[in-house]
């Protein structure tokens, strides 16, 4: 019973490094989007088609739940207010 116990746990923190790899990846974006930082955008180029799924991804859930389609910046701010909620959730059970 240990093992799989030991095996969620392991499961759980490797989901919060994603979850703080998007975070930061969200992060890199607004700050490049709003003051234009030049050493980030090499950073975003890498990052760019995996943001771009996950993106997708997330506004065809919001469409589904609300109806309606938002600005790329509106789905930037949901997915992190998103990626707190689940966290503390999953923080929260374990």
């Amino acid at each position: 019973m240990g093992l799989i116990y030991n095996i969620l746990i392991g499961v759980v923190h490797l989901l919060f490094v994603v979850m703080d790899i998007f975070f930061v990846m969200i992060a890199a974006k607004i700050i490049y989007d709003r003051w234009r930082v030049s050493w980030i955008e090499p950073i975003l180029t890498a990052f760019k088609p995996a943001m771009s799924v996950v993106l997708n991804w997330f506004a065809a859930m919001v469409l589904k739940i609300t109806g309606k389609s938002y600005s790329e910046k509106t789905l930037f701010i949901l997915l992190l207010i998103c990626l707190c909620v689940i966290r503390i959730l999953i923080a929260g059970v374990i």
